[in-house]
């Protein structure tokens, strides 16, 4: 899977999972790679867990008050 096509399918999976419109979704996509979403530990966690099922990378990176995930579209 080429770099737009993985960016395309995580941003459609965000997008399901968060609810967002296709405007935010695009903004999302915009941000890729790096940190796409902010957020509790339990809603990061849960998103981690998606990407990995279509074979894509993510991590949760943490810092004093925030937790992101972020989708690692370029490897």
């Amino acid at each position: 899977m080429e770099k737009e096509q993985r960016a395309t399918v995580v941003t459609k999976i965000l997008r399901e999972a968060m609810s967002l419109s296709l405007p935010e979704a695009m903004k999302l996509k915009k941000k890729m790679p790096g940190s796409v979403f902010i957020g509790t530990k339990s809603d990061t966690a849960r998103l981690k867990q998606l990407l990995p099922a279509e074979g894509l990378k993510a991590s949760i990176s943490r810092s004093v008050t925030t937790i992101a995930v972020v989708a690692q579209i370029g490897l």
